[in-house]
C-alpha cells in the first residue's frame, strides 16, 4: 500500500515524471500492475455460454393489469429465467441476489414480469432518479434488451428502477452504438415488497420492429443492478467491458408467434404559445402549431415527417469556457435529430478522458441553428431509416426558412454579420435545403461497409457537398479496424479537399489499445459537419490496461493506467501540436474514482493568438505571439459515490500555459436526499498568467430538479459565464401525459452582469401522439 501512495503522490507533484521521465515510468508501472494483480474471476467461455440460455414466451388470452403485482395466473405458467452471473465486482461468480424473469404475450403486447429479490429488504434498495432516460448507473435497476431480428447487431433496450423510472434506447453495432434519444411507447409499474421489488412491463408490438415469419427467435438478455453492492449481473454472462446490449452473446427467446407488426402509424400534432420580450422592446405573443408523422413503411423501415418543426422545450446548452484556438463542440439535443442518429455515425468512437471530435462529416446542429446558436426556422423535413436485408439506410431532407435581414446584393459573403437597427450585429441565413444519405451494408460476422452523401443547397445557388466511403471491420472479437475517405466540394475552394482516416483498436476488457492517422486537406470544408481545423496530418495513439483485483483488494474495483499521444503536422509536415499524457485512474468498490495525470504539450503558432479580447475596448487585447511553446500540466480529478445523498466532484490542474502559467479549479456538489429532489452546483475557475496580461474566468452552474412522479418533472438550470458576462436561466416543467405526449411550460431568461434583462421568454407547448 505504501508503494501505491508514493506513486500517486509522485504523479501529482510531478516528481516521479521529472526523476524518471514519463516515457520510462509508465512501462514500469504497467509491469508492476501485471505482476501484482491476480487473474480475473472464474473462467467462462462467453462465446458458448449464451447458447444454453433459452427461455419460452407464453401466450395469454386473459387481460394483464399493469400494477407491479405479478398476480395474474398467466405469470405462473411462464418458466422463469434465473441463475444470473456477475460481471462486477466478482466476474464470473453467481449473482448474490436472486432474480426471476418471465415473458408472456398477447395479440397486442409483450409483457415482462420480474422478481428482484433482495436479502436486505426495502432498506437496501437505492433509487436516485425517475426522470425520463434517468442515469441508470446510480440506482438499483433492471434492463432488458431485445434483438428482434436476431442479427447479433441491433436491439431495443428498456430499463427501469424500483420507482418505475423509464429509460429506453436503440442500439446498433452489437452494443457499440446507442441512441438514448429514441422514445418508444411502453409502460412499466413497480412494487417494493419485504422481499425486494417487482417489475411489470408492457411493450406493445407496434413499438418494436421484427420479421413477420414464424416461428420467431429473438436475442434476449437481462441486467440486474444491486447498487449498494455495486453489483451488475446478467442472465447470459457478459465479460468486462461490455454491457447488456452485447447481443452477439445474448440468450434466445422462443415462442413469440402469431404476433404481427402493426401498421405502426403515429400522428403527433403540437400547439405552442411563446411569449417573448427582448431588451428595450415590448412583449410579443407568437402562437404556432405543427405536427410530426411516424410511419412504419415495412417491419424494418420507418419514415418520419415533420412540418413547422419546433424545439422550444429542450434544455439550453451547458456553457463552456474556450481557451483554445478552435471552435467548441456542443452536443445535439433536439429530439428529431437525435432519434436514429447512430445510423448517420461515421468512423470509430474513440474512448478517453480528453476525447474531442476532430472531424464529423454530418453534424445535425448545422441545420436550424446559426454559429451563435440562434434558431433558424425549419419549415419541413422527412427521414427514412432502418434496415432492408443486409443494408442499413438513413435518408433525410430538411428545408429551413430565410433568417435575418438580407445583406446588400454587392456583399460578397451573404452570411456575414450586418448591423441591426440597434447597432448590434445580426446573422443572415438564406433559405436552405439539406439532404443526407447514409448507407451501410453488413459484411462478415460483425462488420460493415458503406458510404455517405451530404448536400447543402442555398436559395441563392451556393452549395456544399460531402461524399465518401467507410468500413468498420471486427476480427477476433476484440480487434476493430475503421478506414474511411471522403471529399468535400465548395465552389470557391478547389484542390486539396480530401479527408481520410485509419483507426485500429483492440479492447478485450484488460488491454485497451488504439491508434489512428487522420489527414484533412487544406480545403476540406464540411459545412454540414464539424472540423475545428483543417490542413493537418494527425497521428494519435492510446494504450491502457484495466486490472480488476476482485477479492484480493476488495475496496478497489479496477485500476487503469494509460498513456495518450497526439502528433499533428500541417500538410507540409511541419509540426504544429504534440501532446503526451500519462494518466492513472483508480475506481473504488463504491464507484467513486480518483485520477491523476501529467501532460506535456508543444504548440507552434504561425500567427498571433488573441486569447482574451478587451471587455470595454480601453484595455489591450491579451495576445500570445507567434512562436514555439513547450509547457506541461499536472492534474487531479476525483468523484465520490453518486448514489449517496451527498456527492462531490473536484478537479485541480496546474502548470504551464504557452509562455505563462494556468491554474484551474472545478468543484461540484450534488445533494439528492431522495429520487424526488436533487440539487447540483459547480464552480469552474481558470487563473491565467501570461506576459501579455493576466485574466481569470468563471463558470458557475446550478441545477435543481424535482420529480413528483415518473411522469411529472420540474427542472431549473442557472448558469453564469464570465466571458459572455451573462446570467442565463432555463426553467422547465414537463408532464408526461402518456409516452410521447407531453405538456411543457418553459421559462428562459438572459441577464447582463449588471442585472439588466437581455431576453425573456415563456413557452407553453402541448404535444399529443395518436397511434393507429
Amino acid at each position: 500500500m505504501t508503494l501505491w501512495i508514493k506513486l500517486v503522490r509522485g504523479m501529482l507533484t510531478g516528481s516521479v515524471w521529472r526523476k524518471s521521465g514519463s516515457h520510462l515510468i509508465l512501462p514500469g508501472l504497467f509491469l508492476l500492475l501485471l505482476s501484482q494483480v491476480p487473474a480475473l474471476g472464474e473462467e467462462i467461455d462467453y462465446d458458448t455460454a449464451h447458447l444454453s440460455r433459452n427461455m419460452e414466451a407464453i401466450r395469454t388470452t386473459e387481460p394483464i393489469v399493469l400494477d407491479g403485482n405479478l398476480d395474474e395466473p398467466a405469470w405462473k405458467l411462464a418458466k422463469p429465467a434465473t441463475n444470473f452471473t456477475q460481471k462486477v465486482p466478482f466476474t464470473g461468480q453467481p449473482a448474490s441476489e436472486e432474480t426471476e424473469v418471465r415473458i408472456i404475450f398477447d395479440d397486442v403486447s409483450l409483457y415482462v414480469g420480474v422478481y428482484c429479490f433482495d436479502s436486505a429488504g426495502p432498506d437496501g434498495i437505492i433509487v436516485n432518479d425517475v426522470t425520463k432516460d434517468f442515469f441508470t448507473l446510480d440506482s438499483d435497476g433492471f434492463q432488458i434488451v431485445l434483438d428482434t431480428f436476431n442479427d447479433n447487431r441491433n436491439s431495443f433496450l428498456f430499463a427501469t428502477n424500483p420507482a418505475a423510472g423509464r429509460f429506453d434506447m436503440q442500439v446498433g453495432a452489437d452494443g457499440n452504438r446507442g441512441n438514448s434519444a429514441w422514445d418508444g411507447i411502453w409502460y412499466v409499474e413497480t412494487q417494493i415488497t419485504e422481499k425486494g421489488w417487482q417489475v411489470e412491463m408492457q411493450i406493445p408490438f407496434k413499438t418494436l420492429r421484427f420479421l413477420k415469419a414464424d416461428p420467431k427467435e429473438w436475442g434476449i438478455n437481462f441486467e440486474r443492478r444491486v447498487r449498494r453492492k455495486f453489483e451488475d449481473s446478467y442472465w447470459a454472462p457478459i465479460p468486462p467491458p461490455y454491457r447488456v446490449a452485447r447481443v452477439s452473446i445474448a440468450g434466445t427467446l422462443h415462442g413469440v408467434e402469431h404476433s404481427k407488426p402493426s401498421r405502426n402509424l403515429f400522428f403527433k400534432p403540437y400547439g405552442i404559445l411563446p411569449i417573448l420580450k427582448r431588451e428595450d422592446d415590448d412583449w410579443d405573443v407568437l402562437p404556432d402549431a405543427g405536427f410530426d408523422i411516424k410511419w412504419g413503411v415495412t417491419s424494418q423501415l420507418t419514415a418520419d415527417f415533420t412540418i413547422n418543426t419546433d424545439f422550444s422545450q429542450i434544455e439550453v446548452d451547458e456553457q463552456q469556457i474556450n481557451l483554445t484556438r478552435f471552435s467548441l463542440f456542443f452536443p445535439e439535443k433536439r429530439d428529431f435529430f437525435l432519434e436514429n442518429a447512430n445510423i448517420f455515425d461515421w468512423g470509430m468512437r474513440r474512448p478517453g478522458f480528453r476525447f474531442r471530435p476532430e472531424f464529423i462529416p454530418f453534424f445535425s446542429r448545422r441545420i436550424g441553428l446559426t454559429e451563435d446558436g440562434a434558431v433558424v426556422p425549419i419549415l419541413a423535413g422527412a427521414r427514412l431509416t432502418g434496415k432492408t436485408g443486409p443494408y442499413t439506410i438513413g435518408l433525410m431532407t430538411m428545408q429551413t426558412a430565410e433568417f435575418g435581414e438580407k445583406p446588400p446584393d454587392d456583399q460578397l459573403d451573404p452570411r456575414a454579420e450586418i448591423d441591426g437597427e440597434d447597432g448590434d450585429e445580426e446573422e443572415y441565413e438564406p433559405s436552405t435545403n439539406f439532404i443526407v444519405t447514409r448507407v451501410r451494408r453488413d459484411v462478415l460476422r460483425k462488420s460493415d461497409v458503406g458510404g455517405i452523401f451530404i448536400n447543402k443547397q442555398e436559395s441563392g445557388g451556393s452549395h456544399n457537398r460531402t461524399y465518401g466511403i467507410d468500413g468498420n471491420f471486427n476480427f477476433f472479437e476484440y480487434l476493430d479496424v475503421s478506414p474511411w475517405i471522403l471529399r468535400t466540394e465548395t465552389p470557391d475552394l478547389k484542390g486539396d479537399d480530401v479527408a481520410s482516416d485509419l483507426e485500429v483498436a483492440w479492447r478485450d476488457g484488460f488491454f485497451e489499445v488504439w491508434a489512428g492517422h487522420l489527414r484533412l486537406g487544406e480545403n476540406v470544408n464540411p459545412e454540414v459537419g464539424f472540423a475545428p481545423r483543417t490542413g493537418i496530418h494527425k497521428t494519435s495513439g492510446d494504450f491502457g490496461i484495466t486490472p480488476r483485483p476482485e477479492e484480493k483488494i476488495s475496496w478497489i474495483r479496477e485500476l487503469n493506467p494509460s498513456i495518450e499521444a497526439d502528433y499533428i503536422t500541417n500538410t507540409e509536415n511541419v509540426l504544429e501540436t504534440r501532446k503526451f499524457e500519462g494518466r492513472f485512474t483508480v475506481t473504488f468498490s463504491d464507484s467513486s474514482f480518483l485520477s491523476v495525470a501529467h501532460e506535456d504539450s508543444f504548440e507552434r503558432l504561425f500567427e498571433p493568438f488573441t486569447i482574451r479580447e478587451s471587455d470595454d475596448g480601453e484595455e489591450d487585447d491579451i495576445v500570445i505571439p507567434e512562436g514555439d511553446y513547450n509547457f506541461a500540466e499536472n492534474s487531479l480529478f476525483f468523484r465520490s459515490n453518486r448514489s449517496k445523498w451527498l456527492s462531490i466532484m473536484a478537479r485541480l490542474s496546474t502548470g504551464g500555459f504557452y509562455d505563462g502559467d494556468r491554474d484551474s479549479y472545478e468543484v461540484g456538489l450534488t445533494f439528492q436526499p431522495s429520487y424526488h429532489f436533487s440539487a447540483q452546483v459547480s464552480w469552474d475557475h481558470n487563473q491565467v498568467r501570461l506576459p501579455g496580461g493576466d485574466f481569470d474566468t468563471e463558470l458557475i452552474f446550478a441545477r435543481i430538479g424535482y420529480s413528483y412522479s415518473s411522469n411529472v418533472f420540474f427542472d431549473a438550470l442557472l448558469q453564469y459565464n464570465s466571458e459572455s458576462q451573462e446570467l442565463s436561466s432555463n426553467l422547465r416543467f414537463d408532464w408526461v401525459i402518456k409516452p410521447l405526449s407531453d405538456l411543457y411550460v418553459v421559462y428562459n431568461e438572459r441577464r447582463s452582469r449588471e442585472g439588466d434583462v437581455i431576453e425573456r421568454a415563456i413557452v407553453v407547448k402541448l404535444s399529443y401522439v395518436f397511434a393507429f
